[in-house]
């Protein structure tokens, strides 16, 4: 008995020495290097930078500060995420890992999934995210002039399957306002309750399959395309949809609604619209 009793307390502190000796020891830089080289693997023009990291128990990985760079742009900045492998997965085709984590104010979930032997490093992930301030997400802030504040939620699927890439989307943003610089017909802000959208990007065209938005200074149906190559005029707009104003933004609108319903087919549903042109210097047509 008590031969059982001292092999336990030696296993115990074997087991112990190795676990201090991992996590003491564990080689941080260079799995950093690992996940950096993966990244750009799949998608060329991307960067990763991890302020930390550290071992994670069950077995997986916590990152922090970590971000993502597309051609020197931050597209992603989370405080904290936790990484961890579906075990089993390990021995088979497809590799999945689950991740958590948090950051612009709100928290994400999602899952990975890798076919180790697709030629074409064929990667799935899919992610649900809750109390995004959408103001702090710095790629959405660069893409247009006006700037929009609100709650994101909603869930995002990325398909890479070198060299092609697919992100769809469904997004609800929620207490959200438009500072229009410049002014369109001399308002400068927008307020709204909901914007429900439906999205995919298939390279550099976003496409928006349904928008709807929903306030008590207008309800307005958009859909259309977006072209995201290179920069300002290069971006450009492909929008068309109708618009419904209600009676706070009808009284802000005064002389300039009469103006813009000159003529127009205006009905209990609202008129439709189009915005097409450069980002930067749109063209607004109403019909």
């Amino acid at each position: 008995m008590r031969i059982f009793k001292t092999r336990i307390i030696w296993l115990f502190y074997v087991v112990c020495a190795v676990l201090f000796f991992f996590y003491t020891l564990f080689p941080a830089d260079t799995i950093k290097e690992y996940l950096a080289d993966q990244v750009r693997q799949i998608h060329p023009d991307m960067t990763v930078k991890i302020g930390r990291l550290k071992p994670a128990f069950p077995p997986g990985l916590k990152l922090y500060e970590v971000r993502v760079h597309h051609i020197g742009r931050t597209v992603a900045d989370f405080e904290k995420l936790k990484i961890a492998p579906d075990i089993l997965s390990l021995f088979f085709d497809t590799t999945h890992l689950s991740f958590k984590g948090s950051g612009y104010g709100g928290n994400l979930a999602g899952g990975v999934d890798i076919i180790k032997k697709s030629p074409s490093r064929e990667v799935m992930i899919d992610a649900e995210f809750t109390g995004i301030q959408i103001n702090r997400v710095e790629i959405l802030q660069t893409l247009s002039t006006h700037k929009i504040s609100g709650n994101l939620e909603g869930t995002l699927t990325f398909k890479a399957l070198v060299p092609r890439q697919t992100l769809a989307g469904n997004l609800i943003l929620t207490e959200g306002q438009i500072e229009l610089s410049p002014p369109v017909l001399n308002q400068n802000t927008l307020t709204f309750d909901t914007i429900d959208a439906e999205i995919e990007l298939n390279g550099h065209t976003l496409d928006i399959k349904q928008c709807l938005v929903e306030g008590n200074e207008l309800d307005a149906e958009i859909s259309g395309s977006i072209t995201l190559a290179g920069r300002g005029p290069q971006k450009i707009l492909d929008l068309s949809g109708t618009v419904q104003p209600h009676e706070e933004l009808l009284a802000r609108l005064g002389k300039n609604l009469q103006s813009l319903l000159a003529g127009k087919n205006f009905e209990n549903r609202g008129f439709p619209f189009k915005i097409t042109g450069p980002i930067d210097s749109p063209k607004y047509s109403f019909y």
